[in-house]
C-alpha cells in the first residue's frame, strides 16, 4: 500500500487523523466538527495561525504554512451581475471583475481526497508519520 493510501485509510472514519513530515514542517490532519460539519483541521508544527490564511495579489499564501491550507475561491463581483456590469463598465473589466480569485486560505478541508489531490500536487515527497510515533 502507498503512502496516498494509507494517508486516505487513516482519514477515513469520524475520528481519522495522520501526521505528515513535508519540507521540514510536521503537519497535523485531525478530523473535526465545525458546526456541524464535518472538517479536516490543518495544524503546521502544532499550530493554526490566523496570519498563514493571508494571499498575495497572485492568490498564493504570503506564509510557507500555509501552503498546506485549503484555498478559498470567491468572485468580487456575481457571475448574475455580469450583463450590467458590461454595459457600465465593458466586456474586459467585467471579465476581471466576475474573475474566480483565491482569496485566502483557510486550515481546514472539507474532504480527504481535495486534500490528498492537494498534498500530492505540491508535496509528493512528504513523509507519513507511523501511528504509534504520533502517541509518543
Amino acid at each position: 500500500m502507498n503512502k496516498w493510501q494509507q494517508l486516505e485509510e487513516q482519514l477515513k472514519g469520524v475520528f481519522g487523523g495522520a501526521t505528515i513530515l513535508a519540507d521540514g514542517h510536521e503537519v497535523t490532519l485531525q478530523k473535526r466538527l465545525d458546526g456541524e460539519k464535518l472538517v479536516i483541521q490543518v495544524g503546521v508544527d502544532g499550530w493554526i495561525r490566523g496570519k498563514w490564511m493571508d494571499v498575495d495579489d497572485q492568490g498564493n499564501p504570503t506564509h510557507p504554512e500555509g501552503r498546506f491550507y485549503c484555498p478559498m475561491r470567491r468572485r468580487a463581483w456575481k457571475l448574475k451581475e455580469y450583463a450590467k456590469l458590461k454595459r457600465v463598465f465593458g466586456k474586459k473589466k467585467a471579465d476581471e471583475m466576475t474573475a474566480l480569485r483565491t482569496v485566502l486560505v483557510a486550515p481546514h478541508w472539507n474532504s480527504p481526497k481535495t486534500l490528498i489531490s492537494h498534498l500530492r500536487k505540491h508535496f509528493p515527497d512528504l513523509e507519513l508519520k507511523a501511528r504509534d510515533e504520533v502517541a509518543s
